[in-house]
């Protein structure tokens, strides 16, 4: 069956900031048959889906319910859709390729089957506190949102993915970023094979050079290619957190990284003494500024 549009666009989107966007879109941008955007280098238009909706149902509460428009609801939000369709594809560097997009955030991951059916859809998957603690070194990110924000995002992920395979809907690609840094041949292969890309088009002499953008681990955050050092380990970013650490991540982000498959050394625990602690920590938000300070989680 020949694809209607050959030239559909890839959008690599991530958990959250720091789990490897950056990286696969760099890598697939690298095949023969993908070309880059020539400004959106980030474009967030997945993300903000849940606000186009909103419009969409804003518009709608102003026609009287008898009006028989209510039934092109899905129709709007498609024509809404091959707009945005249309904008990506004014910015990009080759019209004759597939154009690979990139946005840290799953948010309006579960609209995308109303705006951009089109589309293929690769997500990046990152083990927690190694996400989290590369946002606390890069961004200043703090501790307890950043976990919250993390499981929120996996359970984004995991609820779309089951709703989408009860739907029949083609399911997203799925990329755990640990597998790219350890088996990039092999990932990059699966990845090729499930959105329409000849595997053989990339260039595995350069993959095998690849630089490192915007490391955690640079002594000053910035987007310059780096050349890998001897001791680069993003693998191990969270390698010094003690266990109440990792129990308190578990807990803030309800469990969720067994869901993907990745194993922590402590889980969140069930004793009672483990569970006043967690409670007293989630009482913070409850208290008087000052207190909060005092209270406030530090590895």
């Amino acid at each position: 069956m020949v694809d209607a549009n050959p030239n559909r666009p890839v959008l690599v989107l991530g958990l959250m900031p720091r789990t490897g966007t950056n990286y696969l879109g760099r890598m697939l941008r690298t095949h023969r048959d993908c070309t880059t955007a020539k400004t959106l280098y980030e474009d967030f238009l997945v993300h903000s889906l849940p606000d186009l909706d909103d419009c969409v149902e804003g518009i709608a509460t102003s026609w009287p319910k008898h009006w028989p428009c209510h039934r092109r609801l899905d129709e709007l939000r498609g024509r809404l859709g091959e707009a945005l369709l249309a904008f990506l594809e004014d910015d990009v560097r080759s019209p004759d390729k597939r154009p690979v997009f990139k946005t840290p955030s799953v948010r309006g991951v579960d609209r995308i089957e109303h705006f951009l059916p089109q589309a293929d859809v690769v997500i990046v998957l990152r083990q927690g506190p190694a996400t989290i603690e590369s946002g606390m070194r890069s961004f200043g990110w703090d501790f307890e949102t950043a976990c919250k924000r993390w499981g929120t995002a996996v359970q984004t992920v995991l609820s779309t993915a089951e709703r989408r395979k009860a739907e029949g809907l083609k399911p997203f690609v799925l990329v755990r970023y640990e597998d790219l840094a350890t088996d990039t041949g092999s990932v990059l292969n699966s990845v090729a094979a499930q959105i329409g890309l000849d595997p053989a088009g990339f260039d595995r002499k350069r993959l095998a050079e690849f630089p490192v953008y915007g490391s955690s681990q640079q002594d000053k955050l910035n987007w310059d290619p780096v050349a890998k050092a001897t001791d680069f380990n993003p693998l191990a970013r969270a390698a010094h957190w003690p266990a109440h650490a990792i129990r308190r991540f578990d807990h803030l982000s309800d469990g969720l990284s067994a869901k993907l498959a990745y194993d922590l050394p402590y889980s969140q625990g069930q004793g009672r003494l483990s569970a006043a602690r967690q409670r007293l920590h989630d009482a913070r938000e409850r208290l008087p500024w000052r207190l909060q300070s005092l209270l406030r989680y530090k590895l």
